[in-house]
């Protein structure tokens, strides 16, 4: 054998580092696939949930009477509540996507 050949053993041991090394970033590919999976499943139900309050306030501002003030504090009321809500939406999202920042890094 020439000096310019590796032997059997150094190529079996350089064939098992390279399959290591594959497992480990397949493993690393499935779990950024998931992460990111469930980041988008996290947006598309923050997104729902968001979209759900802005029909309700559609609803509550076309259905609302307006010509006493009571009614225009009752409005006023379910406003600021619906306000809480989207807060606590945001709130919960920005969270998760936190948590999973995390999980990447």
């Amino acid at each position: 054998m020439s000096q310019d050949r590796e032997s059997p053993d150094a190529l079996e041991s350089a064939r098992r580092m390279l399959a290591a090394r594959d497992a480990a970033l397949a493993a690393a590919d499935r779990d950024l696939a998931a992460t990111v999976a469930s980041a988008h499943a996290i947006a598309v139900e923050a997104i729902g949930r968001i979209d759900a309050i802005g029909a309700e306030l559609d609803a509550a501002a076309t259905e609302a009477p307006r010509d006493s003030p009571a009614a225009a504090h009752e409005l006023s009321r379910r406003l600021v509540a619906k306000n809480r809500e989207i807060a606590a939406v945001v709130s919960e999202a920005k969270a998760a996507a936190h948590a999973k920042t995390v999980a990447l890094q």
